[in-house]
C-alpha cells in the first residue's frame, strides 16, 4: 500500500499555492513524488492541484504529507491509502481518450516568482476547462546518477513543466492550440532543455530542438547511430542522425 491522492486548493491563492509547491517539493524524502499544477474542478472553477504518492511507511507518510493537508486549506483533500497500481492511476481523468490534445514542455530547475507570475497570468486566459499546467518533480534519486552516464541528460533539473491543451471540438483546435504555444514561448526564459518524449519528429520540430532535447549527450549518441546503424534505417521517432 501507498500513500497517494489528489489535493485541490483555490485558485485565488494561485500564487501562494505555486511557492508552497516549490518549497516543499524541494525537502521531500525519495519516498515522496509530487505533481503540482495549475486546472479546472468539475464544477467549472480554476483551481491548484497537487497530486502526491508516498512509498513507505504509512505513518511516516501521513507526517510527510501534513503540510500539503493544511495549505490552503485544500477545496478537497483524496489523500488515501491504496495499492500502487490504483496510485498509478489516480491522473488518468485529467486525459481520457476521444478529447483533442496538444503538450508543450520545458525542463525547469527553479519554479521563481517571476515564473510564478507569468503562469498564473497565462492559466488565467486558459481556453478550456479541460486543460492542465503541471510540474513533474525530478531530483531525488534521479539527480543522483550522472548525464553522462545514461542517454537521457539533464539529470540536475528540478522538474519537467507542461501546458497541455485538451478540448472536444475539433473546430475550436486554432484557438486551444495557439494559447499553448503562447503560454511555452512565455516560459521560456524561466527553462532550459525538453523530455525527448515531449518533443515532435523532425519534420514537425526541426533538428534542433531534438539536439537540444538530448543535451550533451547528442554528439556521443550520433556517434553510436554511425556505428550500429549507419543507414539511419531506426528514424520514425525523434531521430538522431548518423554522423557524417
Amino acid at each position: 500500500m501507498v500513500l497517494a491522492g489528489v489535493v485541490f486548493y483555490p485558485f485565488a491563492k494561485a500564487k501562494e499555492f505555486l511557492r508552497f509547491y516549490s518549497d516543499f517539493s524541494r525537502q521531500i524524502p525519495d519516498e515522496l513524488n509530487t505533481i503540482g499544477g495549475l486546472g479546472t474542478s468539475h464544477d467549472g472553477a480554476k483551481v491548484g492541484v497537487m497530486a502526491v504518492c508516498y512509498s513507505g511507511p504509512l505513518e511516516k507518510g501521513e507526517q510527510v504529507l501534513r503540510p500539503v493537508r493544511e495549505f490552503g486549506p485544500p477545496l478537497a483533500d483524496h489523500i488515501q491509502p491504496m495499492p500502487y497500481i490504483a496510485a498509478q492511476q489516480i491522473l488518468a481523468p485529467l486525459a481520457p481518450a476521444g478529447r483533442h490534445y496538444y503538450i508543450k514542455s520545458h525542463f525547469i530547475q527553479d519554479i521563481s516568482d517571476a515564473a510564478i507570475a507569468t503562469m498564473v497570468a497565462h492559466f488565467e486566459q486558459v481556453t478550456s476547462p479541460l486543460s492542465a499546467m503541471i510540474f513533474q518533480q525530478l531530483g531525488n534519486a534521479v539527480s543522483r546518477v550522472a548525464s553522462s552516464d545514461t542517454a537521457f541528460g539533464y539529470r540536475d533539473t528540478g522538474y519537467e513543466w507542461a501546458t497541455m491543451s485538451a478540448w472536444l471540438d475539433p473546430g475550436e483546435s486554432e484557438g486551444h492550440i495557439r494559447w499553448t504555444r503562447e503560454f511555452s514561448q512565455a516560459m521560456l526564459p524561466f527553462t532550459q532543455g525538453f523530455y525527448v518524449n515531449q518533443v515532435g519528429t523532425e519534420a514537425d520540430e526541426g533538428a534542433d530542438l531534438i539536439r537540444e532535447a538530448f543535451g550533451a549527450n547528442y554528439q556521443r549518441l550520433a556517434d553510436l547511430k554511425r556505428q550500429y546503424d549507419p543507414t539511419n534505417l531506426f528514424r520514425h521517432n525523434q531521430n538522431i542522425a548518423p554522423t557524417v
